[in-house]
């Protein structure tokens, strides 16, 4: 419930639909170059690479170390959006402690940028440096499914920054298994009602990963991957 009322809060918050200027936006992001880097070669800093940020499950950057705070709203289900990157910006910790419903919670990031304008652009400019659609189904993916799962079938989805190894199998059909990048999709026939398995490892060389146990029909997404038995799938949230 308290994420539903924190969500209302949100939306009537967002950005009004001013223009933003991804140009303007880079120069705004001068402020956050102490913290924060983009690009290629990109690195954390103090903050976490901001490359692909947008559409990207809040706390799943690899090899950064996220409060406890937002690693929780990670798991409860939290995507930086245009919304959410908005009202993030204004006060990072206010944010997490609305959708967290908890006066306790707190933000690494301590910076805010109160301008509401700057904020839009700075978003634009953040969207710039991430592919279209960017979240979605990757576009002739080898191993990718078609965007819509048939009701016979049961996926898996890569939702995390990395590439991984996945598995899926279910009754009635081979096992099958692929690295997929971020967004792309590994399918299996199944049979309908069953329930199938799908699983994640670090590597194709990996002997130990995380499983989750999900009905044919319906796609699981790989949120963030940790280390053995600690993954974060879309039904936990």
């Amino acid at each position: 419930m308290f994420r539903i009322l924190a969500a209302t809060t949100f939306i009537l918050a967002a950005p009004a639909a001013t223009a933003q200027d991804a140009a303007e936006g880079e120069k705004v992001f001068r402020k956050c170059k102490a913290c924060h880097m983009v690009g290629e070669d990109a690195k954390n800093r103090v903050g976490p690479v901001l490359t692909n940020v947008v559409g990207r499950p809040a706390g799943s950057y690899d090899d950064y170390r996220y409060s406890s705070s937002m690693e929780e709203a990670g798991e409860a289900g939290l995507v930086w959006d245009e919304e959410s990157i908005f009202e993030y910006l204004a006060d990072p910790r206010a944010f997490l402690r609305s959708y967290l419903d908890d006066p306790k919670a707190r933000a690494k990031m301590t910076f805010r940028l109160s301008d509401a304008q700057e904020r839009r652009d700075v978003i634009a400019y953040l969207q710039s440096l991430s592919p279209e659609d960017s979240a979605a189904v990757a576009p002739e993916a080898p191993h990718a499914a078609e965007v819509e799962t048939a009701a016979t079938s049961l996926c898996v989805r890569n939702l995390n920054t990395h590439a991984h190894f996945f598995a899926v199998e279910a009754r009635g059909a081979d096992r099958r298994t692929a690295t997929l990048d971020p967004g792309e999709r590994l399918c299996v026939d199944g049979d309908t009602g069953k329930t199938g398995m799908v699983s994640v490892f670090e590597s194709a060389e990996g002997f130990e990963g995380c499983s989750r146990l999900v009905p044919v029909g319906e796609t699981e997404d790989m949120l963030r991957y940790v280390d053995f038995d600690r993954c974060f799938w879309s039904s936990n949230t």
